[in-house]
């Protein structure tokens, strides 16, 4: 790993990072603290609000930059995680910066705060910069990417505002203000001389982060602080904790920043994210034909859990995994052609709420009461076999369809959610209705 001073810089490798805002959890005097990224062009201003990512407006439209996740610990240690994409920034974006904002006290009054880039293709971590000199600023410009010679160099900035992430996104151009930042608030450029041109090295060659990043960050940073994943409700200011029942998707784990990984050809992954213990949505996507199978590998090094497995044409599937959290998570993938892989939380499957349409391997999350599922698949292929089951947070398995003719169609009963509805063998077009339970229906007339 290699630490930077103020006004430092170095190259950043590959084209995607994982970037963490680290300080100590809020309470006791310690106010809470937010992260955000703003997009800005060559004339240091943002084209629009949309250029500015933060817990209101997570995920930007090109999807380059996102705000992923929170990741806590029993030390009361936080880091809020993002991830840049290069390969998606448009040509106009020249910087990405960092920022940091507080609501109900200043950055004087929060110890630890840093932020720390790690590459998402090889887990290398590769920059920390710590801020020693906070005081009554509010927000913080902590660090920047930016574009030079074709290349993207990462900065320590480290610049303080007295006004804010409102004020900080106007002096960039958000709501209609000036977006010239005044003299005295004017971070350096690219053309402007910085007090350190070359990375001040605290160590030898950046280390690898670990695959279990949560424990992985105690370790790592036991002087400065990190932690395991959480994602706390997004509301505009000041985020209460949350003391009632869990969400019906949290009952079958929690949220953690997402994980993606792309190829071309056969390949085994590892997940260098944090995933804690509990259920995960693997879902896979690849260009072309030919067969297509995503495995999840076990401790011995084995293809084990099916994960997607189809012949259909720039088709993948969408399937869930229960994982013990004991050992890294790892996927093997057979195919010729080029595939994207992504690892994310139950909460960001799409609700069945009674009728759902669909093709290929998909899974859904049930949350409404017992009744009656209806499930008919449509394929060009004269025989097909269509296979659903669903899971409850504990394991319990129901089958839900197990069909096998031209034109499967079945009606089994529900079980109460909460409940992970996977379709399996889907090779076609798929469509589900939940019902009421019959009521002795074979009895009543059929409505002409």
């Amino acid at each position: 790993m290699t630490e930077i001073v103020k006004g430092g810089n170095l190259s950043v490798p590959g084209q995607a990072w994982r970037i963490a805002v680290v300080r100590r959890d809020a309470g006791d005097g310690v106010p809470e603290v937010d992260a955000s990224a703003l997009l800005l062009d060559a004339s240091g201003s943002v084209r629009g609000d949309g250029d500015l990512v933060f817990y209101n407006q997570p995920v930007h439209a090109s999807g380059a930059v996102r705000l992923v996740g929170q990741v806590r610990d029993e030390e009361r240690r936080v880091a809020d995680w993002l991830e840049i994409d290069t390969a998606r920034v448009e040509p106009a974006v020249q910087r990405i910066v960092i920022t940091a904002s507080c609501e109900h006290g200043t950055f004087g009054q929060v110890p630890g705060l840093h932020i720390r880039t790690v590459s998402a293709t090889t887990g290398e971590q590769l920059a920390l910069y710590e801020v020693d000199d906070a005081s009554t600023e509010t927000a913080f410009l902590l660090g920047e990417f930016y574009r030079r010679d074709g290349a993207w160099k990462f900065r320590a900035v480290g610049q303080g505002y007295a006004s804010g992430l409102v004020g900080l996104a106007e002096d960039f151009g958000i709501v209609g203000s000036d977006p010239d930042p005044a003299p005295d608030d004017e971070p350096a450029h690219d053309d402007e001389p910085v007090p350190v041109d070359e990375p001040v090295s605290v160590g030898a060659s950046p280390e690898a982060v670990p695959e279990e990043l949560l424990a992985k960050v105690r370790e790592a940073e036991a002087e400065a602080g990190a932690a395991p994943v959480r994602t706390p409700p997004r509301v505009p200011v000041q985020r209460p904790r949350r003391t009632g029942p869990r969400s019906d998707a949290e009952l079958f784990g929690e949220d953690f920043p997402e994980f993606f990984r792309s190829g071309e050809g056969k390949a085994d992954i590892t997940v260098d994210g944090p995933v804690p213990a509990g259920w995960v949505v693997v879902e896979s996507t690849r260009k072309g034909d030919g067969y297509f199978a995503v495995h999840s590998i076990d401790e011995k090094g084995d293809s084990d859990a099916l994960l997607a497995n189809t012949l259909m044409q720039d088709q993948g599937a969408r399937r869930v995994l229960r994982y013990d959290g004991k050992a890294p998570l790892r996927l093997r993938v057979s195919s010729h052609e080029p595939w994207t892989v992504a690892v994310r939380p139950v909460s960001t499957l799409e609700v069945l709420d009674g009728a759902a349409e669909g093709r290929g391997s998909d899974v859904l999350l049930y949350t409404g009461p017992a009744g009656l599922l209806t499930s008919r698949l449509r394929t060009g292929f004269g025989f097909e076999w269509f296979n659903i089951h669903g899971y409850e947070p504990d394991g319990r398995d129901h089958l839900l369809a197990n069909e096998a003719n031209r034109f499967p169609r079945e009606t089994r009963p529900l079980p109460a959610g909460p409940l992970l509805v996977q379709l399996v063998s889907a090779d076609g077009d798929w469509s589900l209705k939940v019902r009421p339970p019959k009521e002795n229906r074979f009895w009543h007339r059929a409505s002409r």
